[in-house]
């Protein structure tokens, strides 16, 4: 195997987990809140979102799909430097190994 592609692999799981977190912290982020009256129709984009908000010591995050969306980035970029990591490993103790 060349020696750049295991180093472009790695550089894109470490993109893959930045931009993960990235994507969840901005959607994890409350909205404002805004009063418009009582009598206001609803709008139509918003009148049949579901969403699911759990709060744990002070830390409150809004799950929607764009912090789905992140943590799953999140998760593919660290297996995927997690397999890059095992593949680098097992390749040094074959060497060691087979002497």
């Amino acid at each position: 195997m060349r020696r750049g592609l295991p180093w472009a692999v790695a550089a894109l799981g470490l993109v893959l987990l930045v931009a993960g977190v990235v994507v969840f912290r901005r959607e994890s982020r409350p909205g404002a809140v805004v009063y418009g009256g009582s009598y206001a129709p609803l709008t139509p984009t918003r009148a049949y979102e579901s969403s699911l908000e759990l709060s744990f010591d002070r830390v409150d995050v809004l799950w929607t799909y764009g912090s789905l969306l992140g943590a799953g980035l999140a998760v593919a970029g660290a297996l995927v430097l997690a397999g890059v990591g095992g593949w680098a490993l097992g390749r040094r103790s074959g060497r060691r190994a087979g002497r």
